[in-house]
């Protein structure tokens, strides 16, 4: 009896987890005026969602993005975009293409 409980209860806690995208970007020096710029590795959602579900998307990661660094104590936080949790992950600039 003990067993089925501790079944249960591990069912319960362990199976309630969610999966965590994470987003992977990097800030690069832009040539068009604009100091710098934010280049967003594409997330395998993105190739899933409906084109425009995604453009509304990835605008919202953008603004998080422009938000943890311009406010550090923000940073490394899971946040959350149409029940979905994502987590950003800044990749550092080696001056090399990502393509």
């Amino acid at each position: 009896m003990k067993k089925i409980i501790l079944l249960i209860i591990f069912g319960l806690l362990f199976g309630s987890q969610k999966t965590i995208e994470m987003i992977p970007y990097r800030i690069i020096p832009a040539y068009n005026g604009c100091h710098i710029e934010i280049e967003i590795i594409d997330p395998i959602t993105f190739s899933s969602m409906v084109r425009v579900h995604a453009i509304e998307t990835e605008e919202i990661i953008l603004d998080r993005i422009v938000y943890e660094l311009t406010n550090p104590f923000a940073q490394n936080e899971i946040f959350i975009i149409d029940g979905k949790h994502y987590y950003l992950l800044r990749i550092p600039y080696t001056g090399t293409l990502w393509k």
